[in-house]
C-alpha cells in the first residue's frame, strides 16, 4: 500500500455531500487539500478550517455555467489539476427525467458527468507523467460498470457510462508511468441534499434496510487510492443493491 501523506489533492466538490466526507477522510490521511465548491457557505468555511487544522487547505469558488468548458485553460482550477498529485471529480449534476421531457440544457448538464473529468484528466496527466506518480478517482452511478437500459435517467446514466470508460482509458494508458484512475459507483447515500421522504423511501429499497453513509463511501476511495495494483476499477459501494430488491418479482438485472 502506497501512503499518500503529503500529497496534494484536487477535489472537485468537495464542499458538500460525499465530497466533503472524502475530504475529511484524506486529510485523515496527511493529504493536502484544494477544495472545489460550487458557492460560499458558512458550511464550507466551517469544513475548511477545521480541516486547516490537520492539512494545508486552499478553497476554491467556482459554478459550472454553460459552455464553462471553453475558458478551462483560463481558470484556476486548471492550474490546480496540473499541480495536484490527486484528483478527485465528486461533482456530478443529476437529471432524472423521461427521454421525450429532456431538453438541450439536461443533456449539456448530465454530459458534464463525463466531460468535466475528461478535461481534467488531459489536464493533469503530462504533469502526473513528468512526476511518475498520479491518482485520479471519479465517482460513477449506480449499474454504470457495463450498459444498461435506464427509463427515467438515461443521459445521466450514459455519462456516467462513458466516464467508466475513461476510467479503464487512463488505466491502460498510463499505469507504466505511476498513473491509476478507479471510480467508485456509490448507491443510495445519506447527505444533507436527500430529503426525509426520499431516505425513507430508499432505506426500504437496500438489503440493509439503510442508506450508506459518506464516510463509508469516503474509505472505499481511500483504498483504491493507495494501493497501485488496483487500476482500472469500477467499485459498487451500494449494499448489494439491486432494481427490483424488495419488489418480489424475482428479476435482477
Amino acid at each position: 500500500m502506497d501512503s499518500i501523506e503529503g500529497k496534494t489533492a484536487l477535489v472537485i466538490g468537495g464542499s458538500g455531500g460525499i465530497g466533503s466526507s472524502v475530504c475529511e477522510a484524506f486529510a485523515a490521511c496527511g493529504v493536502h487539500l484544494i477544495i472545489h465548491g460550487g458557492c460560499e457557505s458558512k458550511r464550507f468555511d466551517v469544513l475548511a478550517e477545521k480541516l486547516g487544522q490537520k492539512v494545508r487547505v486552499e478553497t476554491r469558488i467556482q459554478r459550472f455555467e454553460s459552455g464553462f468548458l471553453a475558458d478551462f485553460a483560463s481558470m484556476p482550477l486548471y492550474k490546480d489539476a496540473q499541480k495536484a498529485d490527486i484528483i478527485c471529480v465528486c461533482f456530478g449534476p443529476f437529471v432524472q427525467k423521461a427521454l421525450e421531457d429532456t431538453d438541450s440544457a439536461d443533456w449539456e448538464r448530465a454530459a458534464l458527468n463525463y466531460l468535466l473529468p475528461g478535461v481534467i484528466v488531459s489536464a493533469a496527466l503530462r504533469p502526473m507523467i513528468k512526476r511518475s506518480w498520479g491518482r485520479f478517482l471519479f465517482f460513477g452511478g449506480t449499474r454504470t460498470d457495463r450498459i444498461n437500459a435506464f427509463r427515467t435517467n438515461a443521459a445521466y446514466a450514459g455519462a456516467k457510462t462513458a466516464l467508466s470508460s475513461l476510467v479503464r482509458s487512463v488505466a491502460l494508458t498510463y499505469a507504466a508511468q505511476g498513473i491509476t484512475c478507479n471510480a467508485v459507483l456509490p448507491g443510495f447515500t445519506c447527505t444533507e441534499y436527500v430529503s426525509e421522504n426520499e431516505r425513507k423511501k430508499r432505506a426500504a429499497q437496500m438489503p440493509q434496510k439503510r442508506l450508506l453513509e459518506p464516510n463509508e463511501i469516503a474509505d472505499a476511495a481511500v483504498f483504491l487510492l493507495r494501493n497501485p495494483m488496483l487500476n482500472g476499477v469500477l467499485l459498487p459501494v451500494d449494499g448489494g443493491w439491486a432494481p427490483d430488491f424488495g419488489q418480489n418479482t424475482g428479476n435482477y438485472i
